[in-house]
């Protein structure tokens, strides 16, 4: 169009006229974009806002129904813990009844959302469940939570991937608790089913807009419930690119993204739950959202550009498309020249990470390698074709029946085998494969990854071989140290006992020097022995042999005597000692010896290591979870971190240097980690350098008795390391 001999051919009012219409068209173009703009972040800002908060609203039921089958579930765990049971035959013995059997049945009257609620074995087998009496035979030893509760002690609930139940092939999400016995055994798996129908439901009761979509997925992507359902995509994990994963590292929040699940654009609102590895999210369509914005946006484009529509508008498509397909053929070929560019990287990265490739049609048999397994199978690919009975020529004995195995049932499963090269070497390899199938779900092609993990073999059986060395030693010196201190004690309880006699004149009246002499011999002899105890004492530990003579004690009067015994050295010192107590203080099952010991080492160290006018504090109190804690604090000049790692190790001296003001063996602080270690529970050191150190030993729950005995023993004489 030649405007320009156009405007020159017009009067000058048309030019002008023309120039209005062009200024006028200007106006309502940007008026219609600034509308439109407007318009759209609206529309999307107002499904966000909407979005967040239905989020939050199912983001909190859904917690609250897991949160119920949970502690069902933990009841069940205390109930067996309060049995007693330490054995897995215990364990079935005491659970494979019918009262147990109504025990779940009316648990699970309560649980409109759970299934059925069952308990496993060690070897994944059912021992009793909500649903049949007599329990049916049943195995669920390959479920992803017994495989992970059987091989972690994991004290928190594990919530499985979507599985089809057995006998009504509904999809089900599993909620597992992981039973020990007294000392950590594992005794099997208590077992919460949800049909996933049941959120669904819930879900489809909330009104939501058309395109809006709720999912319940676990922290790694892997997708439990959806509505609107997605069969394909229950219990698949969410593409790595999706913004899913970046959301729920920072807590939750609101993105866009490109449609993982249905290919639709989307705004996803994520919330994760507070006590459980699950995470809610609630998505609309964008084209839903924006639909009322689109159909305003036609009628004020319509209208804004009837005046502009014209020849203009058939030359400028034109231009567009001309541009266009320029654009997409400079993509075209951009996008090949990347795609050979990737292709030769990737070689030149399977050749450095030792990493090959296969691809196996299924139908034909027809198995096609990458340049690198060649290399790693040390083959030529000019004179070597990688068929099958090739390929298991060159695998090792003992290790083709398992290749045949995974071959036969086309298995992707990872497996290690070795080969034997044409040179004679041995080579250990890693297999992976993923299937391809067709429409109709078939497996049509096998593509698999080759790893050479040869040096990873090596270097795992130099390291377990050193481990085992590392241990033989530490033993050996254990006993050692047990014996030697055997042997040292016998002549030392003669010199301890002639020097006692000695000063107090049984053998004899002895001059003032003589007599002081004998009292040095007896104290420096004392020391020795108690030295020799601890170091016996930790040798015991070590070795495994050391045993614990339990009765029923009350801890209050352990601290007392504890005090008795060094208050003589704290009234020197101008120390005060003082008790706290929170509430009643329960009587224990504990070796009152070991429990003295331990005491009285943490209030001999506090009373020797805190100034004149000070002050040493023992409290004892409850825990949340019913363990007792007893607490030894001071106001002595206290320990930086590193001086607690030196303190807690056999000999250590946080003040080693030649100067130092307190003599000490070393040994009080990591004996009585020991021994309360030996008991089930803990020591843990809070210190700040001239502010004081409080030491906590912890004793488990199963120490508590119901009730206070009447009478309870008290190892008040037994001796205690200084």
């Amino acid at each position: 169009m030649d405007l320009l001999g156009l405007s020159k051919r017009l009067s000058s009012p048309s030019r002008r006229l023309c120039l209005a219409g062009i200024i006028l068209v200007t106006i309502i173009v940007i008026a219609a974009a600034l509308a439109t703009w407007h318009g759209h972040e609206e529309a999307l800002a107002s499904y966000r806002r909407e979005v967040k908060n239905l989020g939050i609203v199912l983001a909190e039921q859904t917690a609250r129904s897991m949160q119920a089958v949970d502690l069902v579930l933990q009841e069940i765990q205390t109930k067996a813990a309060a049995e007693g049971i330490s054995t897995p035959a215990q364990f079935k013995l005491a659970m494979d009844t019918q009262q147990a059997h109504r025990f779940l049945v009316d648990r699970l009257a309560n649980l409109p959302q759970a299934d059925l609620i069952a308990l496993l074995d060690t070897e994944g087998n059912v021992v009793n469940g909500s649903r049949f009496w007599p329990t049916p035979n049943a195995a669920f030893a390959d479920r992803d939570y017994f495989i992970h509760l059987q091989r972690h002690n994991d004290p928190g609930v594990f919530v499985s991937v979507p599985a089809r139940g057995r006998f009504q092939n509904n999809w089900l999400i599993f909620l597992a608790r992981r039973i020990n016995g007294q000392q950590g055994e594992f005794l099997g798996v208590v077992v919460g089913a949800i049909d996933i129908s049941y959120f669904e439901e819930f879900f489809r009761a909330i009104t939501l807009h058309e395109g809006a979509a709720v999912t319940v997925l676990r922290k790694d992507g892997t997708m439990l419930v959806r509505h609107p359902h997605v069969e394909k995509m229950i219990g698949e994990k969410l593409a790595p690119q999706a913004p899913f994963y970046s959301l729920v590292a920072q807590g939750g929040g609101t993105s866009r993204t490109s449609g993982y699940v249905d290919g639709r654009a989307r705004v996803v609102s994520v919330h994760p739950l507070r006590d459980y590895s699950i995470v809610v999210t609630v998505t609309f369509a964008e084209d839903a959202a924006l639909a009322d914005w689109r159909r305003q946006t036609v009628y004020i484009w319509v209208c804004g550009f009837a005046t502009a529509i014209g020849f203009a508008l058939l030359f400028r498509a034109l231009a567009i498309r001309s541009r266009l397909l320029e654009r997409q053929t400079a993509e075209l070929a951009h996008t090949a020249d990347a795609l050979s560019k990737s292709e030769e990287q990737l070689n030149r990265a399977q050749r450095i990470a030792h990493f090959g490739s296969s691809t196996r049609d299924l139908r034909t048999d027809q198995t096609v390698w990458s340049d690198e397994c060649y290399r790693i199978f040390g083959v030529a690919r000019e004179t070597f074709e990688p068929s099958t009975p090739n390929m298991l020529a060159m695998v090792h004995p003992d290790d083709r029946s398992g290749i045949l195995a995974h071959r036969s049932v086309i298995d992707p499963k990872p497996h290690q085998f070795r080969i034997m090269r044409p040179d004679g070497t041995i080579r250990h390899v890693h297999r992976e494969s993923e299937l391809i199938r067709d429409e109709a779900d078939t497996p049509i092609f096998q593509i698999a990854t080759i790893r050479d993990t040869t040096a990873e073999v090596l270097a795992e059986r130099s390291l377990c071989e050193a481990k085992s060395a590392a241990e033989a030693a530490n033993l050996a010196k254990s006993q050692f140290l047990a014996n030697m201190s055997h042997e040292l004690r016998t002549p030392l309880n003669a010199i301890l006992g002639f020097s006692e006699m000695m000063a107090k004149g049984l053998a004899g009246p002895l001059q003032g020097k003589q007599a002081e002499y004998a009292q040095i011999i007896y104290r420096s002899g004392d020391h020795l022995l108690e030295i020799i105890n601890e170091v016996l004492d930790l040798a015991k530990i070590d070795a495994g042999k050391a045993e614990l003579n339990e009765e029923a004690t009350d801890p209050i009067c352990i601290v007392k005597v504890c005090f008795e015994i060094v208050k003589e050295h704290a009234h020197a010192g101008a120390l005060h000692l003082s008790m706290e107590t929170e509430g009643p203080i329960p009587a224990l099952l504990v070796d009152a010896r070991r429990l003295k010991q331990i005491l009285l080492n943490l209030v001999s160290n506090a009373t020797k290591f805190t100034e004149a006018g000070g002050s040493v504090t023992v409290a004892i109190r409850r825990a949340e979870d019913g363990a007792v804690a007893f607490e030894v604090r001071d106001t002595g000049p206290g320990m930086t971190g590193a001086e607690i790692e030196i303190a807690m190790q056999p000999f250590g001296q946080a003040d080693a240097g030649l100067n130092r003001r307190h003599e000490g063996t070393g040994l009080g602080l990591p004996l009585a980690r020991s021994l309360a270690e030996l008991h089930g529970g803990s020591l843990h050191i809070n210190s700040e350098k001239g502010r004081g150190t409080t030491v906590t030993v912890t004793l488990p729950a199963r120490r508590v008795l119901a009730g206070l005995p009447k009478a309870l023993t008290i190892m008040a004489d037994a001796p205690a390391a200084a």
